[in-house]
């Protein structure tokens, strides 16, 4: 079974940018939650060096696409 990690998204104006309480130093930052997520989805394995189910978290406050709407 995979490792669950946790990973934080945050908006500040346009940009999105996503951290990991779980994964020591890791960060990424996008234009946009979708791009944040792939970064997410790409990054946290790499800097684990080995697959992990990622737990996406986004403040309540903030509207995101759903989904269906990943390209």
């Amino acid at each position: 079974m995979d490792e669950p990690v946790r990973i934080l998204h945050h908006r500040e104006g346009n940009c999105w940018w996503a951290e990991s309480p779980d994964v020591d130093g890791w960060t990424a930052a996008a234009d946009s939650y979708t791009e944040v997520v792939k970064l997410a989805e790409e990054g946290v394995p790499f800097a684990l060096k080995h697959r992990a189910t990622l737990e996406h978290y986004v403040p309540a406050s903030e509207q995101v696409p759903s989904t269906r709407d990943r390209t």
